[in-house]
């Protein structure tokens, strides 16, 4: 199995990243429904870079190491009312998924936000049956703690989501 790594998003990374969101189902399992052309998510990806580069977002390209090409994103969220608190997401493209990585991409990012940003928890939502998702979190330790019932509108149709949550003290227990 190969490694990803995670660095700071491009805006030349839309290019290869592009292909992945429109030809598949990845925004079928993500809040996001994707962008409506290559040159809105090139101006996303620049947007980001400079927002990460200004220290107001944590924002990355997960990049598969042996093509040292993007395969996906992620972020970690703070929470506005708590900053001790946030909420993490990634996608990545169909060719590179059921390969680890996802796995490898939520440690990582985890390991930041208790290390680096001091979190205390780090929540993460999943859309109900997105099984292959669940086991990425309930690997990194992560409890399903409730399923919320038309958490969100998708395409204009109600999304349930499984709500899942990591203490630092489960991380540090568990690690």
């Amino acid at each position: 199995m190969s490694d990803v790594y995670l660095r700071p998003p491009l805006p030349t990374d839309a290019d290869q990243l592009y292909p992945l969101l429109i030809e598949g189902r990845v925004t079928d399992t993500i809040a996001w429904d994707g962008p409506e052309s290559l040159d809105e998510l090139r101006q996303g990806m620049a947007l980001r870079a400079l927002q990460v580069l200004n220290g107001e977002k944590h924002y990355f390209t997960i990049v598969e190491a042996e093509s040292d090409g993007p395969i996906g994103t992620c972020d970690i969220r703070l929470e506005a009312a708590d900053a001790s608190r946030a909420n993490v997401g990634l996608w990545i493209g169909e060719p590179f998924q059921g390969q680890g990585y996802g796995t490898q991409v939520i440690a990582a990012l985890v390991a930041y936000g208790f290390d680096q940003l001091g979190l205390d928890r780090i929540e993460a939502d999943v859309f109900v049956g997105n099984w292959a998702s669940r086991r990425i979190f309930e690997k990194n330790g992560f409890a399903l703690e409730r399923t919320e019932t038309a958490a969100l509108l998708k395409r204009g149709e109600p999304v349930d989501e499984w709500m899942f949550g990591l203490d630092r003290s489960e991380q540090n227990a568990s690690g």
